[in-house]
């Protein structure tokens, strides 16, 4: 019984290609989230050369996600 939820390596490449086509623009994480395979296998897939995913963002650099903990830090008392 296979699963056919599973993609194979091919398909995962061909989403990519096709996200990165329309949005040239799109973060590492964008692209992985696209091409709804295992992350580990999309970036395995960077790492042997087969696809090329933008670089990724140092930690802390353009990120903004901690803006959420910090207003909740300055909130008035």
């Amino acid at each position: 019984m296979s699963n056919l939820k599973v993609k194979t390596d091919e398909q995962i490449i061909e989403a990519v290609n096709q996200y990165m086509e329309k949005h040239p623009n799109a973060s590492r994480n964008q692209i992985v989230l696209y091409a709804t395979g295992n992350a580990e296998r999309v970036r395995g897939l960077d790492k042997q050369g087969i696809i090329k995913l933008p670089k990724a963002l140092p930690k802390g650099s353009k990120s903004n996600w901690n803006r959420h903990f910090r207003l909740a830090v300055k909130t008035p008392v």
